[in-house]
C-alpha cells in the first residue's frame, strides 16, 4: 500500500482506491465528483476493466461476535480494506484505508478533522475476479489454441 494524498477537497475515495492500487490519484477517475450517485457501479466498472478487480462492502457488524462469550475489540477484514465513517455531518461520509479492521491511513488526517468523524459503519474490500492460478492456465490455454494451421 502507497500512501498518496491529492490537494483538493472530496477525493478521499479516490486516494483510498489509489493507496491500494499503489497507482498514482491522477490515473483514478474522480467517481464521486463525476458520477454522483452512480459512483459505486461506476468504480466497480472500472476497477473490473482496468485491474480485473471487483468491490464489496461488509457491514462492520458482521465482524462482531456474538454468544455468551463476546470479545469485541476493533476487528474487521484481514489485510487492507477502506473503511466507510459517517461523519458528525449526517450528509457526509468518509473513507480511510484500514488494515485488519483498524485505520491505517486518513488521506485528510489533521488534527482538526478527525472530529468530524463518527464511527466505522463498514468495509470496502477489493479482490481479485481470477486468482492468478487461473489466469496463468487461462493466458496458457489461448496461447494454445491460437496457433493457426495451414495446410
Amino acid at each position: 500500500m502507497k500512501r498518496y494524498t491529492t490537494n483538493t477537497e472530496d477525493t478521499c475515495w479516490r486516494d483510498c482506491l489509489a493507496c491500494i492500487l499503489e497507482v498514482n490519484p491522477v490515473k483514478v477517475p474522480n467517481f464521486v465528483k463525476l458520477y454522483k450517485a452512480d459512483y459505486m457501479s461506476r468504480t466497480r466498472a472500472w476497477l473490473d476493466e482496468t485491474y480485473n478487480k471487483g468491490l464489496v462492502y461488509i457491514p462492520a457488524k458482521n465482524f462482531m461476535e456474538t454468544g455468551a462469550l463476546t470479545f469485541n475489540s476493533p476487528v474487521g477484514p484481514s489485510g487492507y480494506s477502506m473503511g466507510y465513517m459517517t461523519m458528525v455531518d449526517k450528509e457526509c461520509s468518509h473513507v480511510v484505508i484500514c488494515f485488519n479492521g483498524g485505520v491505517l491511513y486518513d488521506n485528510g488526517e489533521d488534527g482538526e478533522r478527525n472530529q468530524e468523524y463518527d464511527t466505522i459503519k463498514g468495509y470496502f474490500v477489493l479482490y481479485d475476479l481470477e486468482s492468478p492460478k487461473v489466469r496463468a492456465i487461462r493466458k496458457k490455454s489461448i496461447k494454445k489454441n491460437s496457433r493457426c494451421f495451414f495446410s
